[in-house]
């Protein structure tokens, strides 16, 4: 009997292990390798991630009736998606303007004030040397500085171009813009304090230098507040190489509180990775 059942048990103990052998090799690796061995990106055509930081300078034409000056500054450019005809991308920009006016006339009514103080009649007061030792009407230039800061921008860059190394792009952003200027007067036309303080020197808001205390210390003469704005350009990017490229562009920005836009062409070089 037991001879009978041996040939059974076998069968029973074998088919279990034969159960639990795999039927074949491991799955194949979700993972895609590029053809060639290349490494993959993570926005294909676009580059290895598509970001772009980048140094510009130029020409600027500013607000205030302050004439044309120059301006300096930089930008980063974070892609954001792929779209229809090239990327988008979030940009940063920081640029910093300068100018010097014409000469214009102002009136300075504090000049009046002292003229009185120093025993001039109302008349005298008025007109300012030489029947008063304070210049009342006098020619000065404006010195204006506008920092323009760019916290949050869209930029569209069109990619259809990459063969001919050629990319135009247009972008558009919010603006924090810090606006410093001071007068500077034309000549010395003071008959008292010649030269210098109250009313010789770089004067605020057109009436008055500040004291000679803070020009020791080194701080700058001039008022400063902070605006909102909005900037608008448009532009061309020259691949140059892979990480590096030549930019122009040209840029409008509208500030809270003026009529007139500050506007720039420049120029400058775009690394990217």
């Amino acid at each position: 009997m037991l001879l009978r059942l041996a040939p059974l048990a076998a069968v029973l103990l074998v088919a279990p292990a034969r159960a639990q052998e795999p039927a074949g090799g491991p799955p194949p690796s979700g993972s895609r390798v590029e053809p060639g061995g290349a490494e993959r990106e993570l926005l294909p055509d676009i580059g290895k991630i598509g970001a772009e930081v980048g140094l510009l300078g130029g020409a600027s034409w500013n607000p205030y009736e302050a004439g044309s000056g120059v301006v300096a500054g930089g930008f980063v450019d974070l892609p954001l998606r792929r779209v229809p005809g090239g990327k988008l991308s979030y940009e940063i920009l920081l640029t910093l303007s300068d100018a010097r006016s014409d000469p214009f006339t102002i009136t300075n009514p504090i000049a009046v004030v002292a003229n009185l103080a120093f025993g001039a009649s109302l008349p005298a007061a008025i007109a300012g040397p030489p029947a008063a030792p304070f210049p009342v009407r006098r020619e000065v230039t404006t010195k204006l500085r506008v920092l323009q800061v760019s916290p949050f921008g869209l930029k569209y860059t069109v990619t259809r171009l990459d063969d001919a190394r050629v990319r135009p792009y247009l972008s558009a952003g919010l603006d924090f813009v810090v606006v410093i200027s001071s007068q500077d007067p034309e000549r010395d036309e003071s008959l008292v304090f010649t030269g210098e303080p109250p009313f010789d020197a770089a004067l605020i808001a057109g009436l008055v230098a500040q004291a000679p205390e803070l020009f020791d210390r080194g701080l700058p003469t001039g008022q400063g507040n902070m605006s909102f704005g909005f900037h608008a350009n448009a532009g061309v990017e020259i691949r140059l190489s892979k990480g590096l490229s030549l930019n122009a562009d040209y840029r409008a920005s509208a500030i809270d509180g003026t009529e007139h836009w500050l506007q720039a062409v420049t120029g400058g070089l775009g690394f990217h990775w």
